[in-house]
């Protein structure tokens, strides 16, 4: 009798053993022996972490986010062509600016002299012309050369203000941004553009100013002008908000 009675028990056991088994691989893991019971005045500082947990790894993967921002704020092509375009033609300064910049020219004529400008281009309405055409051909070279090397380089044409409060520091980073700007992607990096586009605006008079003036002692003074006027532009751009709307109109319109 104890043969056939023994079979069917150890067949129970063993049954019962493995339901045992599978309840418990449903379960989830218990915590580790090895970290100490908190107080019940730790439970409400647990749930407090627990609820300030992320949810899920895509909130917590904020730098992958990063990047895609980034390009969409970066300054493309097709806007630094319409940049140029606006900076150069489409504002009122590209034709009064010049026409102030001719007068002053006339008024007081480069060298001294038997090396002072001739006649044609110091007296009349076809000096004023000539000189007029002189202003026009500095900043379109300047400007087509500033937007071809920017483009070439990555460089972003745009001026930056200074996130300062005082004037002298704000002062500093203007002159400084037409040493150093920015590229694309929003890192420091030397203004190539505005040192080419001053070359070309200073070398351009070459082609047609009068004999004395077209030597590259001359060509390089007209390019430091060229760039001394880029750095009083960023002067203006930082402080502009900040100036009345006549005199930034005004400035605009003689110096821009």
């Amino acid at each position: 009798m104890k043969g056939p009675i023994s079979i069917p028990l150890f067949a129970l056991l063993i049954l019962s053993a493995s339901s045992v088994a599978q309840s418990a691989a449903q379960l989830p893991n218990a915590p580790s022996s090895r970290i100490a019971p908190t107080a019940s005045g730790d439970v409400t500082g647990n749930a407090q972490q627990a609820a300030d947990a992320p949810s899920s790894p895509a909130s917590t993967d904020s730098s992958s986010a990063q990047p895609s921002r980034a390009n969409t704020n970066r300054f493309r092509l097709n806007q630094k062509f319409g940049y140029y375009m606006t900076e150069t033609y489409l504002n009122p300064g590209a034709l009064t600016a010049p026409a102030v910049r001719a007068g002053i020219r006339m008024a007081k004529p480069p060298g001294k002299g038997a090396t002072q400008y001739p006649p044609e281009w110091r007296q009349g309405a076809e000096a004023f012309g000539r000189n007029y055409g002189d202003a026009i051909a500095e900043r379109v070279s300047f400007q087509t050369a500033r937007f071809v090397t920017g483009a070439m380089m990555r460089e972003d044409p745009r001026y930056m203000p200074s996130g300062s409060q005082n004037v002298f520091g704000r002062s500093v980073h203007a002159l400084g941004f037409s040493f150093i700007d920015h590229s694309d992607s929003g890192h420091p990096m030397p203004a190539f553009s505005n040192f080419v586009g001053a070359a070309a605006g200073g070398f351009v008079g070459n082609a047609y100013l009068p004999v004395g003036f077209t030597d590259v002692t001359h060509a390089g003074q007209r390019a430091a002008l060229q760039f001394g006027f880029f750095a009083a532009g960023n002067l203006f751009r930082e402080f502009a908000p900040q100036m009345p709307r006549p005199v930034r109109t005004f400035f605009m319109l003689v110096a821009r």
